[in-house]
Protein backbone atom coordinates (compact mmCIF):
# COMPACT_ATOMS: atom_id res chain seq x y z
CA UNK A 1 0.00 0.00 0.00
CA UNK A 2 2.83 2.40 0.88
CA UNK A 3 4.70 1.66 -2.32
CA UNK A 4 1.52 2.12 -4.36
CA UNK A 5 0.86 5.51 -2.72
CA UNK A 6 4.47 6.49 -3.25
CA UNK A 7 4.31 5.67 -6.95
CA UNK A 8 1.02 7.58 -7.28
CA UNK A 9 2.52 10.71 -5.71
CA UNK A 10 5.64 10.44 -7.88
CA UNK A 11 3.45 10.24 -10.96
CA UNK A 12 1.46 13.28 -9.74
CA UNK A 13 4.62 15.32 -9.08
CA UNK A 14 4.61 18.67 -10.92
CA UNK A 15 7.94 19.74 -9.37
CA UNK A 16 10.10 17.14 -11.05
CA UNK A 17 13.76 17.19 -10.12
CA UNK A 18 16.47 17.32 -12.74
CA UNK A 19 19.29 14.92 -12.01
CA UNK A 20 22.50 16.60 -10.92
CA UNK A 21 24.26 14.56 -13.59
CA UNK A 22 22.48 16.65 -16.20
CA UNK A 23 23.39 20.02 -14.58
CA UNK A 24 26.56 21.79 -13.59
CA UNK A 25 27.36 24.58 -11.20
CA UNK A 26 28.89 27.88 -12.29
CA UNK A 27 30.65 30.67 -10.46
CA UNK A 28 28.03 33.16 -11.66
CA UNK A 29 25.23 30.93 -10.42
CA UNK A 30 26.91 30.60 -7.02
CA UNK A 31 27.22 34.38 -6.63
CA UNK A 32 23.59 34.98 -7.54
CA UNK A 33 22.44 32.13 -5.28
CA UNK A 34 24.23 33.69 -2.30
CA UNK A 35 22.70 37.03 -3.21
CA UNK A 36 19.26 35.44 -3.48
CA UNK A 37 19.53 33.84 -0.06
CA UNK A 38 20.57 37.14 1.49
CA UNK A 39 17.66 39.00 -0.12
CA UNK A 40 15.21 36.27 0.90
CA UNK A 41 16.37 36.40 4.52
CA UNK A 42 16.15 40.19 4.62
CA UNK A 43 12.69 40.28 3.05
CA UNK A 44 11.47 37.52 5.34
CA UNK A 45 12.53 39.50 8.43
CA UNK A 46 11.03 42.74 7.13
CA UNK A 47 7.73 41.16 6.17
CA UNK A 48 7.44 39.32 9.49
CA UNK A 49 8.11 42.56 11.41
CA UNK A 50 5.44 44.34 9.37
CA UNK A 51 3.00 41.52 10.15
CA UNK A 52 3.66 41.75 13.89
CA UNK A 53 3.42 45.59 13.96
CA UNK A 54 0.08 47.23 14.73
CA UNK A 55 -0.96 50.29 12.71
CA UNK A 56 -3.65 52.87 13.31
CA UNK A 57 -6.36 54.38 11.18
CA UNK A 58 -8.33 57.46 12.20
CA UNK A 59 -11.76 58.56 11.12
CA UNK A 60 -13.42 61.92 11.72
CA UNK A 61 -17.10 61.56 12.65
CA UNK A 62 -19.74 63.65 14.35
CA UNK A 63 -19.20 63.55 18.10
CA UNK A 64 -21.51 60.98 19.67
CA UNK A 65 -20.31 61.65 23.20
CA UNK A 66 -23.40 62.26 25.35
CA UNK A 67 -21.65 63.60 28.44
CA UNK A 68 -23.36 66.80 29.56
CA UNK A 69 -20.64 67.79 32.01
CA UNK A 70 -16.91 67.35 31.59
CA UNK A 71 -14.23 67.61 34.24
CA UNK A 72 -11.45 70.15 33.82
CA UNK A 73 -8.50 68.98 35.91
CA UNK A 74 -5.78 71.46 36.77
CA UNK A 75 -2.69 71.88 38.89
CA UNK A 76 -1.33 75.42 38.53
CA UNK A 77 1.35 77.30 40.42
CA UNK A 78 0.85 81.06 40.69
CA UNK A 79 4.33 82.41 41.34
CA UNK A 80 3.32 85.71 42.90
CA UNK A 81 -0.16 85.38 44.39
CA UNK A 82 -0.60 84.20 47.97
CA UNK A 83 -3.38 81.66 48.39
CA UNK A 84 -5.47 84.06 50.49
CA UNK A 85 -5.72 86.43 47.52
CA UNK A 86 -6.29 83.80 44.81
CA UNK A 87 -9.76 83.54 43.27
CA UNK A 88 -10.93 81.04 40.63
CA UNK A 89 -13.99 81.86 38.55
CA UNK A 90 -15.67 79.81 35.80
CA UNK A 91 -17.96 81.20 33.13
CA UNK A 92 -19.71 79.58 30.18
CA UNK A 93 -20.76 81.20 26.91
CA UNK A 94 -24.10 82.24 28.38
CA UNK A 95 -22.37 84.36 31.01
CA UNK A 96 -23.34 82.09 33.88
CA UNK A 97 -20.84 81.71 36.67
CA UNK A 98 -20.63 78.02 37.43
CA UNK A 99 -18.35 78.14 40.44
CA UNK A 100 -16.84 80.69 42.77
CA UNK A 101 -15.74 78.66 45.74
CA UNK A 102 -12.47 77.72 47.36
CA UNK A 103 -13.85 74.54 48.91
CA UNK A 104 -13.52 72.40 45.78
CA UNK A 105 -9.78 72.95 45.43
CA UNK A 106 -6.68 72.32 47.45
CA UNK A 107 -4.24 75.17 48.05
CA UNK A 108 -0.61 74.91 49.02
CA UNK A 109 1.67 77.83 49.81
CA UNK A 110 4.77 78.04 47.63
CA UNK A 111 7.68 79.88 49.24
CA UNK A 112 10.02 81.94 47.13
CA UNK A 113 13.76 81.57 47.42
CA UNK A 114 16.45 84.19 47.49
CA UNK A 115 15.85 87.44 45.66
CA UNK A 116 12.40 86.36 44.50
CA UNK A 117 10.99 87.31 47.91
CA UNK A 118 12.33 90.89 47.83
CA UNK A 119 9.55 93.46 47.38
CA UNK A 120 9.84 96.35 44.96
CA UNK A 121 11.22 99.62 46.25
CA UNK A 122 9.39 102.84 45.29
CA UNK A 123 12.33 103.76 43.08
CA UNK A 124 12.14 100.43 41.25
CA UNK A 125 8.42 100.85 40.69
CA UNK A 126 9.03 104.28 39.18
CA UNK A 127 11.72 102.90 36.88
CA UNK A 128 9.63 99.91 35.82
CA UNK A 129 6.58 102.04 35.13
CA UNK A 130 8.73 104.36 33.03
CA UNK A 131 10.35 101.44 31.19
CA UNK A 132 7.00 99.78 30.48
CA UNK A 133 5.59 103.01 29.14
CA UNK A 134 8.57 103.68 26.89
CA UNK A 135 8.40 100.25 25.28
CA UNK A 136 5.04 101.24 23.79
CA UNK A 137 5.98 104.63 22.37
CA UNK A 138 5.98 105.11 18.61
CA UNK A 139 8.88 106.44 16.56
CA UNK A 140 7.22 109.87 16.47
CA UNK A 141 6.89 109.88 20.26
CA UNK A 142 10.55 108.91 20.62
CA UNK A 143 11.48 111.82 18.38
CA UNK A 144 9.41 114.15 20.55
CA UNK A 145 11.05 112.88 23.73
CA UNK A 146 14.53 113.40 22.26
CA UNK A 147 13.78 116.91 21.02
CA UNK A 148 14.96 120.10 22.75
CA UNK A 149 12.22 121.99 24.59
CA UNK A 150 13.10 125.26 22.94
CA UNK A 151 9.90 126.38 21.23
CA UNK A 152 6.19 125.72 21.38
CA UNK A 153 5.93 126.49 17.68
CA UNK A 154 8.09 123.65 16.40
CA UNK A 155 6.79 120.36 15.00
CA UNK A 156 7.10 118.50 18.31
CA UNK A 157 4.39 117.96 20.89
CA UNK A 158 5.98 118.58 24.28
CA UNK A 159 3.69 117.49 27.09
CA UNK A 160 5.46 115.32 29.64
CA UNK A 161 8.76 116.80 30.82
CA UNK A 162 9.32 113.98 33.30
CA UNK A 163 9.08 111.42 30.49
CA UNK A 164 11.64 113.39 28.46
CA UNK A 165 14.26 113.57 31.23
CA UNK A 166 13.81 109.90 32.21
CA UNK A 167 13.73 108.54 28.66
CA UNK A 168 17.48 107.80 28.81
CA UNK A 169 19.59 106.42 31.63
CA UNK A 170 21.14 109.86 32.09
CA UNK A 171 19.91 113.20 30.71
CA UNK A 172 21.63 116.55 31.31
CA UNK A 173 19.30 119.54 30.88
CA UNK A 174 20.16 123.20 30.29
CA UNK A 175 17.31 125.33 31.65
CA UNK A 176 17.56 128.77 30.04
CA UNK A 177 15.57 131.92 29.31
CA UNK A 178 15.74 133.86 26.09
CA UNK A 179 16.18 137.18 27.89
CA UNK A 180 19.07 135.90 30.05
CA UNK A 181 22.45 137.42 29.01
CA UNK A 182 24.42 134.64 30.72
CA UNK A 183 22.34 132.03 28.88
CA UNK A 184 23.22 133.57 25.53
CA UNK A 185 26.92 133.65 26.44
CA UNK A 186 26.84 130.04 27.58
CA UNK A 187 24.89 128.78 24.53
CA UNK A 188 27.93 128.25 22.20
CA UNK A 189 29.75 126.27 24.89
CA UNK A 190 26.67 124.14 25.51
CA UNK A 191 26.13 123.47 21.80
CA UNK A 192 29.77 122.47 21.28
CA UNK A 193 29.74 120.18 24.31
CA UNK A 194 26.45 118.58 23.26
CA UNK A 195 27.71 118.00 19.72
CA UNK A 196 30.78 116.22 21.05
CA UNK A 197 29.24 114.20 23.89
CA UNK A 198 25.45 113.77 23.55
CA UNK A 199 24.79 110.02 23.24
CA UNK A 200 28.41 109.58 22.05
CA UNK A 201 30.78 109.75 25.02
CA UNK A 202 30.93 106.58 27.15
CA UNK A 203 30.81 106.76 30.95
CA UNK A 204 31.27 103.97 33.50
CA UNK A 205 28.98 104.02 36.53
CA UNK A 206 29.66 102.71 40.05
CA UNK A 207 28.49 99.22 39.08
CA UNK A 208 30.83 99.01 36.09
CA UNK A 209 28.12 99.48 33.47
CA UNK A 210 28.75 101.69 30.45
CA UNK A 211 26.26 104.49 29.75
CA UNK A 212 25.76 107.57 27.61
CA UNK A 213 24.23 110.96 28.40
CA UNK A 214 21.52 112.75 26.43
CA UNK A 215 21.87 116.57 26.23
CA UNK A 216 18.60 118.58 26.26
CA UNK A 217 17.73 122.28 26.36
CA UNK A 218 14.57 123.70 27.92
CA UNK A 219 13.28 127.20 27.24
CA UNK A 220 11.68 128.37 30.47
CA UNK A 221 9.98 131.26 28.68
CA UNK A 222 8.07 128.94 26.37
CA UNK A 223 7.60 126.27 29.06
CA UNK A 224 7.30 128.34 32.21
CA UNK A 225 4.86 125.98 33.93
CA UNK A 226 7.25 123.02 33.62
CA UNK A 227 10.19 125.08 34.90
CA UNK A 228 8.10 126.26 37.80
CA UNK A 229 7.25 122.69 38.76
CA UNK A 230 10.93 121.79 38.46
CA UNK A 231 11.67 124.74 40.81
CA UNK A 232 14.16 126.41 38.47
CA UNK A 233 15.16 129.60 40.32
CA UNK A 234 18.14 130.85 38.30
CA UNK A 235 19.24 130.83 34.66
CA UNK A 236 21.01 129.04 33.27
CA UNK A 237 20.54 125.95 35.48
CA UNK A 238 22.14 122.65 34.56
CA UNK A 239 20.90 119.35 36.01
CA UNK A 240 21.88 115.72 35.43
CA UNK A 241 18.76 113.52 35.65
CA UNK A 242 18.74 109.77 36.18
CA UNK A 243 16.05 107.41 34.95
CA UNK A 244 14.37 107.34 38.36
CA UNK A 245 13.80 111.12 38.19
CA UNK A 246 16.45 112.16 40.74
CA UNK A 247 19.05 114.71 39.68
CA UNK A 248 22.37 116.37 40.54
CA UNK A 249 22.89 120.12 40.14
CA UNK A 250 25.91 121.47 38.21
CA UNK A 251 27.40 124.41 40.19
CA UNK A 252 30.90 124.94 38.75
CA UNK A 253 32.06 127.43 36.16
CA UNK A 254 30.26 126.73 32.89
CA UNK A 255 33.07 125.42 30.69
CA UNK A 256 33.28 122.32 28.52
CA UNK A 257 35.96 120.73 30.69
CA UNK A 258 34.00 121.35 33.88
CA UNK A 259 30.86 119.83 32.37
CA UNK A 260 32.82 116.76 31.26
CA UNK A 261 34.39 116.39 34.69
CA UNK A 262 30.98 116.81 36.34
CA UNK A 263 29.50 114.02 34.23
CA UNK A 264 32.43 111.66 34.83
CA UNK A 265 32.36 112.23 38.59
CA UNK A 266 28.61 111.98 39.07
CA UNK A 267 28.12 108.91 36.88
CA UNK A 268 31.19 107.17 38.37
CA UNK A 269 29.53 107.44 41.80
CA UNK A 270 26.02 106.60 40.60
CA UNK A 271 24.31 103.27 41.15
CA UNK A 272 21.77 103.29 38.35
CA UNK A 273 18.60 101.41 39.22
CA UNK A 274 18.22 98.54 36.77
CA UNK A 275 14.92 97.12 37.96
CA UNK A 276 13.56 93.83 36.74
CA UNK A 277 10.13 92.39 37.31
CA UNK A 278 10.17 90.01 40.22
CA UNK A 279 7.81 88.79 42.91
CA UNK A 280 5.99 91.41 44.89
CA UNK A 281 4.97 88.97 47.59
CA UNK A 282 7.05 86.60 49.66
CA UNK A 283 5.01 83.59 48.59
CA UNK A 284 3.00 82.06 45.76
CA UNK A 285 0.26 79.46 45.61
CA UNK A 286 -0.24 76.03 44.07
CA UNK A 287 -3.91 75.32 43.43
CA UNK A 288 -5.15 71.90 42.37
CA UNK A 289 -8.62 70.57 41.68
CA UNK A 290 -11.32 69.74 39.15
CA UNK A 291 -14.21 71.74 37.72
CA UNK A 292 -17.30 70.21 36.15
CA UNK A 293 -18.27 72.34 33.16
CA UNK A 294 -21.01 71.96 30.53
CA UNK A 295 -20.05 70.99 26.98
CA UNK A 296 -20.29 74.56 25.72
CA UNK A 297 -17.57 77.16 25.15
CA UNK A 298 -16.42 78.92 28.30
CA UNK A 299 -13.43 79.95 30.33
CA UNK A 300 -12.02 79.88 33.82
CA UNK A 301 -9.56 82.39 35.16
CA UNK A 302 -7.30 82.83 38.14
CA UNK A 303 -7.05 86.31 39.55
CA UNK A 304 -6.35 88.27 42.73
CA UNK A 305 -9.08 89.60 44.99
CA UNK A 306 -8.93 91.64 48.21
CA UNK A 307 -8.81 89.72 51.45
CA UNK A 308 -9.67 90.95 54.92
CA UNK A 309 -9.00 94.62 55.50
CA UNK A 310 -6.51 95.13 52.64
CA UNK A 311 -6.87 96.00 48.98
CA UNK A 312 -4.49 94.97 46.22
CA UNK A 313 -2.88 97.32 43.78
CA UNK A 314 -4.16 96.03 40.40
CA UNK A 315 -1.25 97.61 38.55
CA UNK A 316 1.23 95.44 40.45
CA UNK A 317 -0.66 92.15 40.37
CA UNK A 318 1.50 89.43 38.81
CA UNK A 319 -0.32 86.42 37.35
CA UNK A 320 2.74 84.60 35.97
CA UNK A 321 2.21 80.88 36.40
CA UNK A 322 3.27 77.34 35.61
CA UNK A 323 0.81 74.69 34.43
CA UNK A 324 1.83 71.48 36.14
CA UNK A 325 -1.23 69.66 34.80
CA UNK A 326 -4.28 70.50 32.70
CA UNK A 327 -6.60 67.94 31.13
CA UNK A 328 -10.24 67.30 30.29
CA UNK A 329 -12.19 64.21 31.32
CA UNK A 330 -10.55 61.70 33.63
CA UNK A 331 -7.53 63.07 35.47
CA UNK A 332 -5.41 60.05 34.58
CA UNK A 333 -6.68 59.89 31.00
CA UNK A 334 -3.18 59.97 29.55
CA UNK A 335 -2.11 56.76 31.30
CA UNK A 336 -5.38 55.06 30.37
CA UNK A 337 -5.01 56.17 26.72
CA UNK A 338 -1.55 54.60 26.56
CA UNK A 339 -2.99 51.33 27.87
CA UNK A 340 -5.80 51.48 25.27
CA UNK A 341 -3.33 51.83 22.42
CA UNK A 342 -3.87 55.48 21.52
CA UNK A 343 -1.02 56.54 19.17
CA UNK A 344 1.77 58.43 20.93
CA UNK A 345 1.35 61.58 18.87
CA UNK A 346 -2.27 61.74 20.05
CA UNK A 347 -1.42 60.97 23.67
CA UNK A 348 0.87 64.01 23.72
CA UNK A 349 -2.12 66.23 22.87
CA UNK A 350 -4.10 65.08 25.91
CA UNK A 351 -1.89 67.17 28.23
CA UNK A 352 0.03 69.59 25.95
CA UNK A 353 0.45 72.28 28.64
CA UNK A 354 1.94 70.11 31.37
CA UNK A 355 5.20 71.54 32.68
CA UNK A 356 5.01 74.79 30.69
CA UNK A 357 5.69 78.17 32.32
CA UNK A 358 4.17 81.51 31.31
CA UNK A 359 5.93 84.62 32.64
CA UNK A 360 4.93 88.24 32.09
CA UNK A 361 7.74 90.76 31.86
CA UNK A 362 5.81 93.95 32.51
CA UNK A 363 3.05 95.40 34.64
CA UNK A 364 -0.59 95.31 33.48
CA UNK A 365 -0.03 92.08 31.51
CA UNK A 366 -1.63 88.66 31.73
CA UNK A 367 -1.08 85.34 29.87
CA UNK A 368 -4.21 84.08 28.16
CA UNK A 369 -4.76 80.59 26.74
CA UNK A 370 -7.13 79.28 24.08
CA UNK A 371 -7.89 75.55 24.01
CA UNK A 372 -9.72 73.64 21.27
CA UNK A 373 -10.89 70.31 22.68
CA UNK A 374 -11.60 67.25 20.51
CA UNK A 375 -12.98 64.00 21.92
CA UNK A 376 -11.13 60.82 20.91
CA UNK A 377 -12.20 57.21 21.17
CA UNK A 378 -10.65 53.85 20.37
CA UNK A 379 -12.97 51.78 18.21
CA UNK A 380 -14.92 49.13 20.15
CA UNK A 381 -13.95 50.66 23.52
CA UNK A 382 -16.09 52.82 25.77
CA UNK A 383 -13.54 55.33 27.09
CA UNK A 384 -13.45 58.85 25.68
CA UNK A 385 -10.30 60.96 25.76
CA UNK A 386 -9.90 64.63 25.03
CA UNK A 387 -7.12 65.95 22.84
CA UNK A 388 -6.57 69.68 22.70
CA UNK A 389 -4.66 72.27 20.76
CA UNK A 390 -3.22 75.25 22.58
CA UNK A 391 -2.40 78.81 21.61
CA UNK A 392 -1.55 81.64 23.97
CA UNK A 393 -0.93 85.34 24.00
CA UNK A 394 -0.01 87.98 26.55
CA UNK A 395 -2.66 90.62 26.91
CA UNK A 396 -1.59 94.10 27.98
CA UNK A 397 -4.26 96.12 29.72
CA UNK A 398 -4.74 99.57 28.27
CA UNK A 399 -4.15 102.65 30.35
CA UNK A 400 -7.86 103.16 30.88
CA UNK A 401 -8.06 99.56 32.16
CA UNK A 402 -5.33 99.95 34.78
CA UNK A 403 -7.94 99.68 37.51
CA UNK A 404 -8.74 96.15 36.33
CA UNK A 405 -6.93 93.21 37.87
CA UNK A 406 -5.01 91.03 35.33
CA UNK A 407 -6.31 87.48 34.94
CA UNK A 408 -4.64 84.23 33.90
CA UNK A 409 -7.43 83.08 31.61
CA UNK A 410 -8.04 79.63 30.08
CA UNK A 411 -10.67 79.74 27.31
CA UNK A 412 -11.93 76.41 25.97
CA UNK A 413 -14.18 75.31 23.11
CA UNK A 414 -15.43 71.82 22.26
CA UNK A 415 -15.29 70.59 18.67
CA UNK A 416 -18.48 69.03 17.24
CA UNK A 417 -16.30 66.41 15.54
CA UNK A 418 -14.72 63.37 17.13
CA UNK A 419 -11.68 61.26 16.25
CA UNK A 420 -12.18 57.50 16.16
CA UNK A 421 -8.98 55.45 16.31
CA UNK A 422 -9.05 51.94 14.86
CA UNK A 423 -6.23 49.48 15.43
CA UNK A 424 -5.27 47.64 12.27
CA UNK A 425 -3.21 44.46 11.88
CA UNK A 426 -2.68 42.12 8.91
CA UNK A 427 -4.44 38.78 8.79
CA UNK A 428 -2.33 35.66 8.72
CA UNK A 429 -3.38 34.61 5.23
CA UNK A 430 -2.60 38.08 3.87
CA UNK A 431 0.82 37.80 5.45
CA UNK A 432 1.47 34.37 3.87
CA UNK A 433 0.22 35.48 0.46
CA UNK A 434 2.43 38.53 0.51
CA UNK A 435 5.38 36.54 1.84
CA UNK A 436 5.16 33.86 -0.86
CA UNK A 437 4.75 36.49 -3.57
CA UNK A 438 7.80 38.42 -2.37
CA UNK A 439 9.98 35.34 -1.92
CA UNK A 440 8.91 33.76 -5.21
CA UNK A 441 9.33 36.99 -7.08
CA UNK A 442 12.77 37.53 -5.60
CA UNK A 443 13.88 34.01 -6.53
CA UNK A 444 12.57 34.38 -10.08
CA UNK A 445 14.22 37.76 -10.63
CA UNK A 446 17.57 36.56 -9.31
CA UNK A 447 17.32 33.41 -11.46
CA UNK A 448 16.62 35.49 -14.56
CA UNK A 449 19.55 37.78 -13.79
CA UNK A 450 21.84 34.80 -13.27
CA UNK A 451 20.72 33.23 -16.59
CA UNK A 452 21.18 36.50 -18.46
CA UNK A 453 24.68 37.01 -17.08
CA UNK A 454 25.62 33.42 -17.89
CA UNK A 455 24.29 33.74 -21.45
CA UNK A 456 26.19 36.97 -22.07
CA UNK A 457 29.35 35.52 -20.57
CA UNK A 458 29.11 32.42 -22.78
CA UNK A 459 28.50 34.51 -25.91
CA UNK A 460 31.53 36.67 -25.19
CA UNK A 461 33.78 33.69 -24.63
CA UNK A 462 32.51 32.04 -27.83
CA UNK A 463 33.18 35.18 -29.85
CA UNK A 464 36.71 35.26 -28.50
CA UNK A 465 37.25 31.57 -29.33
CA UNK A 466 37.64 30.64 -25.68
CA UNK A 467 34.50 28.60 -25.34
CA UNK A 468 35.17 25.17 -23.84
Amino acid sequence: MDKSLSRTLQHLDQFRVVSRDLTRGTLTGGVFTALAYACLALLLIAETAAFLRTTYATNIVMDRNNEELISVNFDIVMFDLPCKYLKIVVWDMFGEERMNSTEAFSYRTVDHKGDLSRPYTPQEIAVLEQTDTLTDVSEQEKTDLDADWSSTDDQFHHNDFNAAVTFHDYTIVNFFAEWCVHCRKFSPTWMETAKEMSEKAQFRDADGRMATVKFLKMNCVAFGEHCQKAEIAVFPSIRLYKRDGTFDQFKDKRTMENIKQFLFNRIANSHLIIASHHSMFSEGCQVEGSIRVPRVPGHFHLMAEPHGDVNLNPALTNVSHQVRHLSFGHRHAREQAERDGIPRNMVAHITPLDGKTFIVERFHEAPQHYLKVVSTQVSEKKNYYYQMTHTDRTRKLKKKENSKVPQARFTYDFSPMSVVVKLQSRRWYEFLTSLFAILGGTYTVVELCSGAVHTVHSAVKESLGKAS
